[in-house]
């Protein structure tokens, strides 16, 4: 992020980072929030106008002129209100966005023990979940100041309707705020235990799709299956915690508006206070303005909570220790003076060793020095084991250098320092010129086989043709039905050993760089093809090249420049062939040693030969994978069988993406897994009484104060406060039912997810790139885990909302009905347009999410090898491209969600002001007035239910 703070004792950088970056962005929506929050209390403040002026008579002029206050008060709150979700989501977009971009980054700057203290699944993680959490909270970040504030104007609008009675409505909130200040506390806790535990199941899996062939050919799917089982038991287990303090808190809050309306009623009826209709209405609409906050308050404090632990993770992330770039000093490649190519004087190296894994390491590498430094500014620590010791090396230009000695002694560290990925502790290292690396673990990218010995560079057919002869893939490309076209898959999982090998030597050569370093290329294939390799590749194409080869090849040495020999972190000695065979005795110890492996070797595959030399002469001229077998009597490459089914040269299928409307398949599915159809009928029945109750409080209201301001003051709050209380318990048995019903889902669905990995073909994973499988397990899973269980509740609520609303309207207020069919007709409409449109682009914002994941966990594993190519920045923008993709698919998304509220509330509005012109037009015979004005703010809120019930409709 471009606005990082400067100082490094920052405490919270990434929050620092956002505010300074987005704070134009949280201002307008703050003056947003305002503006709604002012035009909410037009509708309310009018009641008791409409009630006087119904009761006393008055001008048409100054009916039509509460009419038109009514209009513009609406007309301004949807205005205002739509504006204000839909730029609070633009930024948690764009701060999802800068968040993926920043790990991102961060990803391919890590140090090595960085790297293993997070590793892939913790990271997908930190940009999939984390940073979701994150964005979501932008869109309700002010509601932490705007719903207490909201409660605070609402009291005092009551206190100067029914004055020092309201006070009591603080011992209500004093209540509440104890109770959830205890709750939280504990929540925070759950959270931070929660998160940590996810972490390590989504490391499970990662590890399991990475090593999936051996799991398989070992079947060794019950071991590492149970593995990530018990995790998910132990996440389930923290998940339940949580969920039940936020049903807890929600339960709470709810019931609060409703304890403290009876309570105020009651101590201003006590007072001597007398009740009528305009004020009961009044009174009464402010109270429900009081529901929303209260309800919706614990899930932002929540989200808020969650955002500062995510945070506080990205904040440990994003302030680990990085590669430092000015460790090796690059001097660009000049004339013929600059003879030394790589240099490095009097160097010592280390290791990071992540502080959990010390101990460990206290008991296996007892006799490396070791050095405990500060990592960063947050308290981070870690431990440095040195590795190399007093290194002096010099490699002249055009030499092709040997590094040598036995397993241990530091030879691919030397490269590694040489690259500057190891902590330099003295000394000095510089390198004359642009740098190739060939890993001994070969890194393949997902693509053709043409695409990553190209690497970004233009395609020359001459030079590609000598570099793939040079590198012995001739015969390879001819066996493969589409030669280099052939998709490889993710981390060339289709090849042998060998191949791979291969593949990423010849794109280090087509990159025409000065300065080679080949970490053990040999190590994979065998004698014949090692030897073309040495003789058509590093003395043919590279006979101009600086070369720095570590290999255990002895017989390749009598033909190198330099040989460098190594033990224990030490250069012991250096040059030529002949004389450190006569001068150094563990070069002539390594080479005896080899001699005598060899003619071991040699007497066992003279034995092999004689029974088995047909195997001697198929196509490829490495040993080949156990896939490889299986094809090489066909002339078949791995992999080939499978495209020639399909006709193309594709391994790496697209993901697939449904059309159309999400079957009722999918929602019987989730609703019944758990309990099948006797818990929709529980949860229905239950929501039906729930409903019913809280429309028999303002039933009760409107009648016992249609007769006037005298009435039983006892039977009054009697039954009122009974009415309450059940409405109390029912909510929250409700809320219950639901959560338990959607954790046992979510596992259910975890197990059949989990099982279907498990049970899955190799061939799935060759054409499965493992971020999308990543996307399900972590993501999706974790939508499925909590926000499912929420929606359903909501979305139940909602449909119930919709049709007592409509039947109230009527029953109340007959003419209405005149307005309410063309408002049907007129959702039905938009309902269409807009489902069919939301439901494609939430499909699409889900096909993007993984190939996001993709290309992080390739680049994550070759890292070492983009630091070396020098191509971050190409990398970075790939990485731009796609998390661009998603964001206009979300982009998209969220503008859609807001065509739909803005008219479907601004018809509602109109609807409003004809039902409150009707009101003061027609005799009081043709409508109840005392009962259908508490019933208008349930009118203007009907369509804003319509919105929200269709936005979660066929989306999560």
């Amino acid at each position: 992020m471009s606005n990082w703070p400067a100082s490094p004792a920052s405490r919270h950088p990434v929050g620092v980072a956002l505010w300074l970056s987005f704070w134009p962005q949280l201002v307008l929506t703050a003056f947003l929030g305002l503006a709604r929050l002012g035009a909410m209390y037009v509708g309310p403040s009018l009641i008791d106008q409409f009630v006087e002026f119904i009761r006393r008579g008055g001008t048409s002029w100054e009916g039509l002129r509460l009419v038109l206050i009514l209009l513009a008060g609406k007309a301004v709150q949807t205005l205002a209100s739509h504006h204000y979700s839909f730029q609070g989501q633009l930024l948690g977009m764009r701060i999802r966005g800068a968040l993926q971009t920043a790990l991102y980054r961060k990803s391919l700057r890590l140090t090595a023990g960085a790297r293993r203290a997070h590793g892939a699944g913790a990271i997908v993680n930190y940009m999939q979940v984390d940073a979701g959490i994150v964005s979501y909270a932008m869109h309700g970040l002010h509601g932490l100041w705007l719903m207490p504030l909201q409660i605070v104007v609402a009291l005092l609008l009551l206190y100067a309707y029914l004055g020092p009675a309201v006070l009591m409505t603080l011992a209500v909130i004093t209540a509440v705020t104890v109770v959830t200040a205890f709750a939280n506390k504990l929540n925070l806790a759950y959270q931070l235990k929660f998160l940590g535990v996810r972490d390590s199941r989504v490391k499970a899996i990662t590890e399991m799709l990475s090593n999936m062939r051996p799991i398989k050919l070992q079947a060794w799917e019950d071991t590492f299956g149970g593995k990530v089982r018990d995790i998910r038991r132990e996440e389930l287990g923290w998940l339940a915690k949580i969920m039940l303090f936020m049903c807890a808190n929600t339960v709470v809050f709810s019931s609060g508006p409703l304890a403290m309306t009876v309570l105020v009623f009651g101590t201003y009826l006590a007072s001597g206070g007398q009740l009528d209709a305009g004020k009961v209405f009044t009174a009464t609409a402010f109270f429900g303005m009081l529901e929303g906050p209260m309800r919706n308050f614990p899930q932002t404090i929540v989200m808020s909570m969650q955002a500062f632990v995510s945070l506080d993770r990205l904040n440990k992330f994003l302030t680990d220790t990085e590669i430092d770039t000015a460790a090796v000093e690059r001097i660009e490649s000049g004339g013929a003076e600059d003879t030394v190519a790589v240099k490095v004087q009097g160097g010592v190296f280390a290791w990071d060793v992540p502080a959990d894994e010390e101990m460990k390491g206290n008991n296996n590498n007892s006799s490396r020095p070791r050095h405990e430094v500060a990592e960063n500014d947050q308290g981070n620590r870690a431990e440095l084991v040195t590795v190399l010791r007093g290194i002096d090396v010099e490699v002249r230009r055009g030499e092709l250098t040997a590094v040598v000695g036995t397993v241990g002694s530091g030879k691919s560290s030397l490269l590694s320092c040489i690259m500057g990925e190891m902590h330099k502790l003295s000394g000095t290292v510089s390198i004359c010129g642009s740098t190739a690396y060939v890993a001994q673990t070969a890194w393949i990218r997902n693509g053709t086989i043409q695409e990553n010995i190209l690497f970004g560079k233009p395609m020359h057919s001459e030079r590609y043709s000598e570099i793939v002869n040079a590198c012995c893939l001739e015969k390879d490309l001819e066996m493969m039905e589409f030669g280099d076209q052939t998709e490889i898959g993710e981390r060339g999982i289709n090849l042998s050993g060998g191949q791979k090998q291969r593949i990423q030597l010849a794109r280090a050569v087509y990159q025409d760089c000065d300065i080679y370093l080949l970490d053990d290329i040999f190590s994979a294939v065998d004698a014949h093809t090692g030897s073309a390799i040495f003789k058509e590749c590093l003395k043919g194409i590279l006979k101009n090249k600086t070369v720095l080869l570590v290999t255990h090849q002895v017989d390749f040495l009598q033909n190198v420049d330099t040989i460098i020999v190594m033990k224990d972190g030490l250069v012991i000695q250096s040059g030529i062939y002949l004389e450190l065979l006569a001068s150094c005795s563990e070069f002539s110890d390594l080479v005896t040693a080899h001699h005598s492996s060899m003619e071991t070797a040699g007497a066992q595959a003279f034995h092999v030969q004689n029974t088995e030399s047909s195997q001697a002469s198929t196509g490829s001229v490495d040993a080949p994978s156990l896939a490889s077998k299986s094809n090489a009597e066909n002339g078949e490459s791995v992999g080939s069988a499978t495209n020639k089914e399909a006709g193309s040269s594709k391994l790496i299928q697209e993901e697939e993406k449904e059309s159309g409307r999400v079957s009722w398949r999918v929602y019987k599915l989730y609703m019944t897994e758990a309990w099948g159809w006797w818990g929709i009928v529980v949860i229905l029945a239950v929501s039906l009484l729930s409903e019913g109750s809280s429309m028999a409080s303002n039933y009760w209201l409107s009648y016992e104060t249609s007769g006037g301001p005298v009435f039983d003051t006892s039977l009054f709050l009697g039954v009122y406060a009974s009415i309450v209380a059940t409405t109390i318990i029912l909510e929250m048995i409700a809320t219950l039912i639901v959560t338990f019903m959607g954790l046992q889902s979510a596992q259910a669905f975890f197990n059949k997810m989990f099982d279907s990995i498990l049970r899955a073909p190799m061939s799935f994973f060759d054409t499965t790139p493992s971020g999308r499988i990543l996307s399900r397990a972590s993501s999706d899973q974790s939508k499925i885990d909590t926000n499912l269980v929420f929606y359903v509740g909501f979305a139940t609520s909602m449909c119930i909302s919709v049709v007592t609303n409509v039947a109230i309207t009527c029953q109340v207020a007959w003419p209405s009905v005149i307005a309410v069919f063309p408002l049907l007709l007129l959702n039905i409409w938009y309902r269409n347009r807009y489902i069919t449109t939301s439901r494609e682009l939430t499909r699409l914002q889900g096909v993007t999410r993984a190939p996001i994941i993709d290309h992080f966990t390739e680049s994550f594993l070759g890292a070492p090898t983009v630091r070396c190519f020098r191509k971050e920045d190409e990398f970075y923008q790939i990485n731009l491209d796609r998390i661009n993709s998603n964001l206009r698919m979300s982009f998209h998304n969220y503008a859609a969600n807001e065509w739909l509220g803005f008219r479907l509330e601004l018809i509602g509005t109109l609807i409003l002001s004809i039902t409150a012109f009707l009101m003061i037009s027609l005799p009081s015979n043709f409508i109840k007035i005392c009962r259908h004005v508490p019933f208008l703010r349930h009118f203007s809120q009907f369509l804003g239910v319509l919105h929200n019930f269709h936005k979660l409709y066929d989306r999560e």
